[in-house]
This record gives structure tokens, sequence and C-alpha cells, in this order.
């Protein structure tokens, strides 16, 4: 039965009142009880309580209610409360020897008057009773306030069955869930032992639960606690740290859960209910980054943000982010109609609304392309569509050279030519020193991008970055389909590296870019140290609550069509420096004459249109000296 608000404080109103009456009665028992006087002085005090008490209790519930006291939730009372508790009763108290000092007689005129009014009393409330008066009133009303609590951490109150849960962990983010749960009778967890990473408080408590240990001791505290979840609460722990606890907590065969970050904690988004399962991001050796514009930066605030591959995985979280800036309309183009109508939904579109527009079209369709253009007049494109997948587009090259190179041209100069304000290519860094088709063409695409910069009033960037953990074809999905189906997880080469980084991070990281407006350069993403495939199999396994090589096993296939031992992010040519964005790094890219770019674009044309792969491989290897086809093919 849930009871109304407005009831509980009434009800808590008139406990308090009860309380407040309670108190001034006995401090004046206790304080002249023990008074050498006559019968008649006695009434006299006795009239005072009565003439005193009525006022006392509103004044003293007057100023509960502006300290705050009816609006907290007693159940959750704490330091705040207390303190307030304190200073309103001693403000209490106070307003007493005020009046004390200042109407010490009996002929007031709201008391009654006494049955002998002749004698020459001095009725000040005794001051035995007016500091009783103040030491009872705040042990009732803290007592009442923090009842509750002390019942349900003692198990008085309410059930302490629940999941034993062990903490790893005695920062700010365990401190708060331990006291959250120690004091919650209806939680689902009761926290029974925590372990401390640093081992500076064993032998210590955190609300009364024992630190027992370091790492080395989490076998021993779960057999000893009977421990049935791990909670890992360790704000912003090096990954090199959380991969070992990961690796210890696996072998207890224990589920064990995640707190989300410290921030979300404290501004009390989330409890621990929102545990959340490990994730593989969490074990990068790069602590992830999320950027926001600030008002000045704001470039997007108003405008009309044309995205590209609206429906892929960049794009999609670039629709998530883009829409946090308050653009006056965001149109989200794409070839695919499902992908495209799951961002919609996500980002609440509406047809009768025209903040949101979606376009179904090909980026190779001029026609299609410039109507869009037309119609909407972007004032921001974003041209995240593009053929990603390596060994796919070693079997298709005409498509990866129609889609990255030609298609890029055409949205590029449709920006020109309808006055956008802004271009940003997304780029990869397989472009650099590519070993693949889609390499090479996105290579092209920066190049026909940086040309068309040379000579247009659009602020031209383009932005390059590696591999974004669970992109659609990369990497970790695959591997999670893998582990699902019991194995086994297929890794190419055991010395295998990719530049890693999360698709929010990154996508914040290109808008960030955008502010820049540093036209024709290409912008790099600072991605870290290259993390080895092998390990990401690894920890995925491991997260997963099994055991490599026993549970799942590990299987090398070798590299597939032109893929690469290790990427790169930069060309030999390529010199970089630092931008404001402190994760962003800025290079201009290799000039390629003008003339030379359009003659090869028109060779690569004729060798699509004939569908002419080995002619496509020797047009890009023309374009792109560095390029290294590890697959070669004859006419299609």
């Amino acid at each position: 039965m849930v009871i109304p608000k407005y009831v509980r404080r009434i009800t808590l109103l008139a406990i308090d009142a009860t309380a407040v009456f309670s108190a001034f009665g006995l401090a004046y028992a206790l304080g002249v009880a023990f008074e050498d006087i006559d019968t008649t002085r006695r009434t006299a005090y006795l009239e005072q309580f009565f003439g005193l008490v009525g006022f006392l209790v509103v004044a003293r519930i007057v100023l509960f209610a502006l300290f705050g006291l009816y609006r907290g939730i007693a159940r959750y009372a704490g330091f705040h409360e207390m303190l307030m508790i304190v200073v309103a009763s001693a403000t209490g108290t106070l307003l007493l020897v005020a009046f004390n000092l200042v109407t010490p007689y009996t002929k007031i005129p709201f008391l009654p008057v006494f049955p002998e009014p002749h004698r020459d009393y001095t009725m000040r409330v005794p001051w035995r009773v007016v500091v009783l008066e103040g030491m009872l009133t705040f042990l009732a009303i803290g007592g009442l306030r923090f009842s509750r609590r002390l019942l349900v951490a003692t198990g008085l109150l309410g059930s302490r069955a629940g999941r034993q849960l062990l903490i790893i962990g005695v920062g700010a983010s365990a401190e708060r869930i331990c006291r959250e749960l120690a004091y919650d009778p209806d939680s689902d967890y009761r926290p029974v032992a925590i372990i401390d990473p640093d081992r500076t408080h064993i032998g210590g408590r955190l609300h009364g639960v024992p630190i027992v240990g370091g790492i080395e001791s989490l076998q021993d505290a779960i057999a000893r606690y009977g421990v049935e979840e791990i909670l890992i609460a360790l704000h912003e722990a090096p990954p090199a740290l959380l991969r070992r606890i990961v690796a210890e907590c696996e072998k207890t065969r224990v589920a064990f859960k995640q707190l989300p970050s410290l921030a979300d904690l404290m501004s009390g988004k989330v409890t621990v209910s929102q545990m959340r399962p490990v994730e593989i991001e969490d074990l990068l050796g790069r602590p992830e980054v999320e950027l926001s514009l600030s008002d000045e930066q704001n470039y997007l605030h108003g405008e009309s943000v044309l995205v590209t591959g609206a429906g892929g995985s960049i794009g999609s979280e670039l629709c998530r982010q883009i829409r946090r800036y308050g653009p006056s309309r965001l149109i989200l183009l794409g070839r695919g109609e499902n992908s495209i109508y799951e961002i919609a939904n996500e980002l609440g579109f509406r047809f009768d609304s025209h903040e949101i527009e979606l376009i179904i079209a090909d980026i190779r369709d001029e026609r299609r392309m410039a109507r869009v253009f037309g119609e909407f007049r972007p004032t921001v494109v974003y041209h995240a569509a593009a053929h990603k997948h390596v060994p796919l587009m070693e079997l298709h090259p005409e498509e990866a050279v129609t889609n990255n190179i030609f298609g890029t041209e055409i949205v590029a100069r449709l920006a020109t030519r309808f006055g956008a304000n802004t271009f940003i290519l997304i780029s990869t860094d397989k472009a650099v020193r590519p070993t693949n088709v889609m390499g090479a063409t996105k290579r092209v695409a920066e190049m026909v991008v940086h040309e068309i910069a040379r000579v247009s009033r659009t602020c031209f960037l383009t932005v390059r970055f590696g591999n974004v953990l669970g992109s659609r074809g990369s990497a970790v999905p695959l591997f999670k389909k893998q582990i699902a189906a019991g194995g086994p997880v297929t890794v190419t080469h055991p010395e295998a590296t990719r530049y890693c980084m999360t698709i929010p991070e990154a996508v914040s990281l290109v808008i960030q870019t955008g502010a820049l407006r540093d036209r024709g350069s290409l912008f790099l993403l600072d991605m870290g140290q290259p993390v080895k495939v092998l390990d990401l199999a690894r920890n995925l396994i491991i997260l997963s609550g099994l055991e490599p090589d026993v549970d799942i096993p590990i299987q090398f296939v070798g590299l597939r069509p032109g893929e690469k031992l290790h990427e790169e992010l930069l060309t030999s040519g390529e010199g970089i420096q630092r931008t404001e964005v402190g994760k962003v790094f800025v290079t201009q890219p290799e000039a390629v004459e003008a003339a030379f770019l359009l003659t090869q674009l028109a060779a690569l044309r004729r060798a699509t249109a004939e569908s002419n792969s080995a002619a496509i491989l020797e047009v890009l290897q023309c374009l792109v000296p560095d390029f290294h086809p590890t697959t070669k093919r004859g006419n299609a």
C-alpha cells in the first residue's frame, strides 16, 4: 500500500510535535524535581509549562520546516539531515533563551494568573530546563529520523536476506554503494566483504562491512563469506588493474559486474540495481573521453545538417550526438531503409515534423542527390557513407571505387554548389599505405576532397581514425557471436594489432574537429596504443564467464584478403601537430597535381564501367604509389 506524501508529512509533523511537547515536559520534570520549593512555586512552574509549551511546539515545528526537515526522505536520512536537526534545535533553544531574558516575570499577557499573584516571584524558565529541553529535543527528533536506518542496519527491520555481495574497491563509489545497501531493507543484495586492491585499508570496515584483504584474497573471501556475486566498484581503474581483477574474478566462477562511472553515482542517476557487466571497452589501454562543444564552438545550432550513411555505426551515432546541439533540421540519408528507420525511431522521428528528414538514396545517384541538396540546402555535411568491409571490397573493387570515390566526389561537389558551410569526410587508418582496395579508395577519396577544397568556399575537413569497437563488421560483434555459439573464436594472426576506440568517443572527436575550421586539413584522432586482436578475443571470452582455450577454443585462420598485420595512421610524407582539442592532431595531406588526378579519375571511371578489376587496381596503384595490393585479380 502506497501512503500519499501529504499523509506521511502530516504524520511526521504530528510525531515531531509530540516529541517536542514530551521533551519540554521531561525537561521541566528533571529540572525542578530536586529543587526545595513550596507547593505554590511548583504550581507556578506547572502553569508556566502549560503557558509556554504550545508556543514552543509551534516555533520548533516552523523552524524544522524552514530548515527542510519535511522535504527529505526519512529512510535515507544522512549527514545533511543530522546537521539541519542540530541547527534547527539550536535555533529553537536560542529563541527560548532570548524569551527568558526579555520576559522573566509572572505577569505575562499570555500566561494564566497564578492563585496568589501578590507574591513577587521571578519566573524565568529555569536555565537547567532550557539546556535539558534543547538536548532532549535534539535527541528525540534525531532519534526518530535515524531509528529506521538503525533498525535496518541491525537487521531488526525488514529482511536482510539477499544475494551475498563482495565489493572490490574502497573508494567513493564503494562507499556510496555500501551505504545504500546497508540502509535499504528492500535491496536484493547484502554486502558481506570488501576487497581492497591497494591493501591500505585491510582490517577496517566500511559502513560495517569488513575489508578482508587484497586481490589475492578473493578466492578465500568468497569461500568464507558465501559470496554469490562480485561488484567491481573502482572509479577509473587503470585498464591493466581492471584486466587483472577480471581475470581473478573469472577464476572464481562467481558472477561479477561493474558499477558505472562515479559521475553517474554522484548525480544520483545510478544505484546498485543498475550494475552492469564489465565491457570490453573497460579493458582497453585508454580512458574513454567524451567532449562537448561550448556555446561559442557550436557550429551546429540552428543549422541544417546532412549525415550520409546515417544508418551505419558511425552515422547513427553522429545523428544521436548532433541532436544535442540543436540543429534546425537533421537529414538522415542512407541506402538501407531498415537501418534508417531504426535510428529515426530512436531519435523520436514524427512524420508531421520537419526537424528530422529521412532520405533513402544512393550517393552515387547524382541527380537524386542534387534534388536532396536543392530541397534541404544542408549547411553542414557529415559524409560517413562508404563501403568498409575489406574482404568483400577485394571481391568487388568496382563497388568500392564507385561508392567510396565517385560517391564522395558527388556529395562534395554538391556541398560546394549548394553553399554548405562545412563538409567533413570520415576516413580510415586503412588509407595509410593500403594493402586493400577499400583503403586505397578511401585514400583517393581524401585526395578528391582535398582538391575540391582548394577551389571551394566550403570548409572541407577530413578525419581519419582506426577501428571502432562494436561497429557492424568489426571483430568484437563477430567474437561475441562465436562465443555464444560455443566457439571457436577465429583470430587472423597471433600478432595482429588494431587501433581501437569506442564509437561515442570517435564521433565526439569528429564533431569537435568541425569546430576547428582548418580548411583542407586532414585530422587524425589519437587512438592510443594498438591493441592485440588476440587480447580482445581472450578478454571477451573471460567477460563471458568462460576460460580461453578451455571452454572456448581460439583458432588462428590467417590474414584475410587485403588485411594488414598492423595498421598505421600516417604516411611517410605526413607530419602532425596537436590541435586545441587534446586528442585530435592535424596535418596537411600530400598534394596531388590536379590534372594528374582528373586524368586518373577518368581512367578509373572507364575501368569500373567495364568491371575490369585488373585495370582498377592499376589505376589505384598509380594514384596511390604506396598501395600494395595483396589480392591479384584478372578481368571480372
